[in-house]
């Protein structure tokens, strides 16, 4: 059972779901732009950087030719997949690739959300010899693209409504447009489209497909020491190890000792040629690198965000508690800087005079404009009040002060109070119409961290918050699979399921088993659900991108806020990277604690020598361009790798949450 190609529809049809769509809105075609065309000029489209040609096929004598392009693409099967061969000739092409508008997920019309596409997984060597695309579909029917030779690179369509929310098109670039300055090629590209069962399936093929041996890993790094053992795909004869630009030849061995400080790529090369490496990364001792983490936190850089509670403050919790775990490693005077540093903050949070209140990160005590009491000031984003509590728990623990208790309490009632329904759900009418906030930002954590912390200190109120916790629980567990999040909704898009949505359902149920009350049916909700999200975790060997979710739309503000564009390593994956260190310790399901190892590694792969840390790690060539309006303001680069900016909010997520779990 495999692929095979309609010329007349110009489209796949896949003989093991014969039902399904491939492609979606359109067949494969020609993207172009033209050498006279200026794209660094005029209003910008959303969700893209600019707007290219295209030019659909037309089948003449068995061939499909574009005239203007002077285009010839021939199919040919391949196994059980196809093999792709498209040429260009016109004169004066500046962009050249293929558009594959896959059925992806969201996209109307296309069969339901078990039934489409996720971009998973793409992987892009550093030579550019080896290009791939592991697409998942929660039906079973995965894909794989490879492109084989010819290609510059590869662009995401994203969705130009939704908030760029969705994938539209892939496109395979022989020839980025000239406003980016690469190295011209002839406009011709080989490719494969062939289909999968796994990722192990997928590497296996591909070893075959290119003739090169693959590796991956169940552990993408760790302590210096540990011993990594890497799974090969085709024979082996050598590795090459390169660390910082110095390369070591070792013979082939399916065990490798972490000997390096930082990220070490693993070639793998055999009779034909370099195949599909790995990266793994390395620290000294997870204390240590956790003090470098904190020791490089600057505040100017937070200064640069918009500096809410939920996001960009995550800095303060993670010092707070680096503070009261392990404050005998500082020396007086470190721990006079971190002190500053988060009293600095809690000075806003507690702030009284509306005058001096901040937007999104004072919690104000009195009503004001609308709002209630202990609501984060002039906003309805309940995420930075349950964030806010955190660190005002942590600060109460640490410094205790009694006006951070008072806080804390205060505003747990507030969000109890205004915000949860009788059924256990979070509701906000942030945007003008109710939303279900239950799992935006995983309120489960606070709301049982504060109800354990009160248990001997205030019993009424715990019982209150118990309480609460349980009817939150129960609401997740009745609400089925359906995963909203906060953001614009669209009449051009099905009902979105949202990946975070999905791991924040899960790690609430089983937050609650751990710390409440072990719930059987709440631990097999959220096993199915795990298993579901198994198609929104990317396997690319890479160590930020080894376990982490796919997310993608929060670099239109996050990085260097020039997004849509796919964020591995984002800090919600810990979201998942938690759900499943804590079905592991429910469960002692050795495999949950190798993901969430892998899950918490993609953040930490982010931190540099320096201890400085970025939010996103970017496998797009070309990002969306950010909110900016015209192309003159957009930077036309190739963008692939880690944002130029720093981030020490977001990226300190992983220290918080380690805390609870590997930490612990």
């Amino acid at each position: 059972m495999g692929l095979t190609f309609d010329q007349t529809t110009k489209t796949i049809i896949d003989e093991r779901r014969p039902a399904d769509k491939i492609f979606n809105g359109g067949a494969v075609s020609v993207c172009y732009t033209l050498l006279s065309d200026d794209i660094t000029r005029g209003k910008k489209p959303a969700a893209t950087p600019y707007t290219d040609r295209r030019e659909d096929f037309e089948l003449k004598e068995n061939i499909l030719c574009g005239t203007l392009t002077r285009s010839a693409l021939q199919v040919q099967k391949c196994g059980g997949g196809l093999l792709f061969y498209l040429e260009g000739n016109a004169e004066g092409l500046s962009e050249y690739g293929v558009n594959l508008p896959f059925n992806f997920m969201g996209k109307l019309d296309g069969g339901g959300w078990k039934n489409q596409f996720l971009f998973n997984s793409p992987y892009t060597s550093a030579d550019k010899k080896i290009m791939y695309f592991y697409l998942t579909k929660p039906n079973g029917g995965n894909l794989a693209v490879a492109v084989l030779q010819g290609a510059a690179g590869w662009k995401m369509d994203y969705s130009d409504y939704a908030g760029g929310h969705y994938f539209i098109n892939l496109k395979l670039l022989a020839n980025f447009d000239r406003a980016y300055k690469t190295e011209r090629r002839k406009n011709r590209l080989v490719f494969a489209i062939f289909p999968v069962n796994d990722f192990s399936d997928c590497l296996e093929k591909l070893s075959l497909l290119y003739g090169v041996p693959f590796l991956d890993y169940e552990v993408s790094g760790g302590e210096i020491g540990c011993k990594i053992r890497l799974k090969k795909y085709g024979e082996v004869d050598w590795l090459e190890m390169v660390r910082a630009g110095h390369t070591e030849i070792v013979p082939f061995t399916e065990t490798v000792m972490l000997k390096d400080e930082g990220e070490t790529q693993i070639v793998p090369v055999g009779q034909n040629g370099r195949g599909g490496g790995v990266t793994v990364y390395a620290y000294k001792a997870l204390i240590k690198l956790y003090k470098k983490s904190m020791d490089s936190v600057d505040l100017s850089v937070v200064e640069k965000t918009d500096g809410n509670l939920c996001e960009h403050q995550c800095w303060a919790s993670a010092m707070l508690r680096f503070l009261r775990r392990f404050g005998q490693t500082l020396t007086a005077e470190e721990i006079k800087i971190y002190e500053k540093k988060v009293k600095s903050l809690l000075d806003v949070i507690t702030e009284t005079d509306k005058n001096k209140a901040v937007a999104r990160r004072t919690i104000f005590f009195a009503p004001y404009k609308g709002l209630p009491a202990y609501n984060i000031f002039l906003s309805g984003r309940i995420q930075e009040e349950f964030f806010g509590i955190t660190i005002l728990l942590d600060a109460y623990r640490y410094f205790g002060e009694e006006k951070y208790y008072v806080y804390a309490v205060n505003t747990t009632d507030s969000l109890l109070k205004n915000y949860q329904k009788e059924d256990g759900r979070l509701e906000t009418a942030c945007g003008g119409s109710a939303e279900d906030y239950t799992t935006v930002c995983c309120a489960m954590i606070p709301l049982t961290d504060m109800a354990n912390f009160l248990k001997d200190r205030d019993s009424r109120r715990a019982e209150n918050y118990f309480a609460a916790a349980q009817r939150m629980a129960e609401y997740l567990y009745a609400r089925g699979l359906s995963f909203p999040t906060e953001g614009e909704r669209s009449r051009m898009a099905e009902a979105e399921m949202e990946e975070g949505s999905i791991s924040c359902t899960a790690l609430s149920l089983l937050y609650y088993c751990r710390n409440v009350r072990r719930e059987k049916r709440y631990l097999e909700k959220a096993k199915e659900i795990l298993d579901l999200h198994e198609n929104w975790v990317i396997e690319t060997p890479i160590c930020q991108m080894k376990c982490s979710t796919l997310r993608w739309w929060e670099t239109q503000w996050e990085g260097d806020a020039d997004g849509p564009a796919i964020c591995a390593g984002h800090a919600w994956t810990i979201w998942r990277a938690e759900a499943d260190y804590l079905y592991y310790s429910l469960t002692g399901e050795e495999e949950y604690r190798r993901k969430a190892f892998n899950g918490f590694l993609t953040n930490l792969s982010k931190i540099d020598s320096a201890g400085k840390s970025y939010a996103t790690y970017n496998p797009d060539f070309i990002n969306g361009g950010g909110f900016a309006g015209s192309a003159e303001e957009v930077s036309f680069r190739i963008a692939n790798r880690f944002a130029d900016r720093e981030d020490c909010g977001l990226s300190r997520y992983v220290w918080i949450r380690l805390n609870d779990t590997f930490l612990s």
